[in-house]
């Protein structure tokens, strides 16, 4: 064979050509601007070391109430469960404690409503997953039972949207659970609800505009989850968003501003220092400053503008801690100010891409090879 080489005449950029520069400018904008949020977030962060939790512990909830945190019983440094309640006080960096949990407990979850703590599950002696409920009343410093959850599990999670508790997910005698169980508290009564989509222990949740997200976890023949998925209450239904970035379980969630920041956690080797930030309004993840110290376990609330993070293991299903850290974050672009920047750039791309190709001719050598067969 021999090779014919064909070249074309050099031309100018004109009409659809430039109009494809400009959009793939637009693009590049477009993706670039997520890694460069993240960098300016991680730089305007703040971790700071706060006075340590009384005792060690692992596996315990923590919930705010009146400006306060409280942690509620789990795992303490002789690997027991316990029913001992602490209050940190973020205004004097100070400890102390409320009346004891009726029962000794680890891996439950609690939330707040209307000045009161329920706590939900959890597991009670030799792992024996419980359906209990608990109430607190901080006016009187009393604890009272409420009716039983109809699933009994722990390692589960607990929210209050629109005036009703949630318990999601856990496992229990019959393995992982999907289930969604719905609390009144005014009629003390449960009602099932659908199920997420992915049936999964040690996750976390967090609540933003009535709609509760349920983040990670783990699930038995499948290891540790990145699921994301979100339930609305109003049509009793779930839907599936991005996924977290780091698949972990044991982890820790809260929310700030209308930003779900996730804490913590591990895997079969290690435990996570990570800290991912997710926005439900563009349905969009960042990385930031991780952790100080990698762990499980952990448990986190917040307190007018800071997310305190406390407690947890140091290595994979084992170990507890006294840690409490303070993390300050209030730097994340509102999905406003994120859309105004990207139409800005996209603007200024446009201007300067039009100006540069007005004096300048692109030259391409488009070389066309024809093989010919020889005879």
């Amino acid at each position: 064979m021999k090779l014919k080489i064909m070249k074309y005449n050099s031309f100018k950029i004109r009409g659809k050509s430039q109009l494809t520069i400009i959009m793939l400018s637009i693009c590049f904008v477009l993706f670039s601007l997520p890694e460069s949020f993240g960098e300016e977030h991680e730089s305007s962060e703040l971790w700071k070391t706060m006075s340590e939790l009384p005792e060690r512990r692992t596996s315990s909830a923590a919930v705010t109430l009146n400006d306060n945190v409280y942690v509620i019983a789990g795992l303490d440094n002789n690997d027991e469960d316990t029913n001992t309640v602490f209050v940190y006080d973020p205004a004097t960096d100070t400890w102390t404690n409320a009346s004891p949990l009726p029962l000794s407990l680890h891996h439950m979850d609690a939330a707040t409503h209307k000045g009161k703590i329920y706590v939900v599950g959890g597991y009670v002696g030799n792992w024996v997953s419980s359906n209990a409920l608990m109430i607190y009343d901080s006016d009187t410093d009393t604890w009272e039972f409420g009716k039983n959850m109809p699933t009994s599990r722990g390692a589960l999670s607990a929210e209050f949207v629109s005036d009703k508790l949630y318990a999601i997910g856990g496992f229990g005698i019959d393995g992982t659970y999907a289930t969604v169980e719905q609390y009144d508290p005014d009629t003390d009564s449960w009602e099932k609800k659908t199920s997420m989509p992915t049936q999964r222990e040690h996750l976390a949740t967090s609540v933003v505009d009535g709609k509760l997200y349920a983040i990670g976890g783990f699930a038995e023949g499948i290891g540790n989850l990145n699921v994301n998925e979100v339930y609305d209450p109003e049509n009793d239904s779930w839907k599936i968003l991005t996924p977290m970035p780091t698949a972990r379980n044991g982890i820790t969630a809260s929310e700030f501003n209308d930003v779900i920041f996730v804490f913590g956690g591990e895997d079969n080797v290690k435990t996570f220092n990570e800290n991912e930030a997710y926005i439900p309004q563009e349905d969009t993840w960042y990385t930031l400053q991780p952790l100080p110290v990698p762990r499980q376990g952990l448990f986190s609330a917040v307190v007018e503008d800071t997310i305190y993070v406390m407690g947890g293991g140091f290595v994979p299903g084992a170990g507890y801690s006294n840690l409490n850290h303070a993390y300050q974050n209030t730097t994340i672009p509102e999905f406003g100010t994120i859309a105004i920047l990207v139409l800005t750039a996209s603007v200024l791309a446009i201007i300067f891409f039009s100006k540069f190709l007005a004096k300048r001719q692109i030259i391409p050598q488009q070389n066309n090879f024809v093989l010919e067969q020889k005879k």
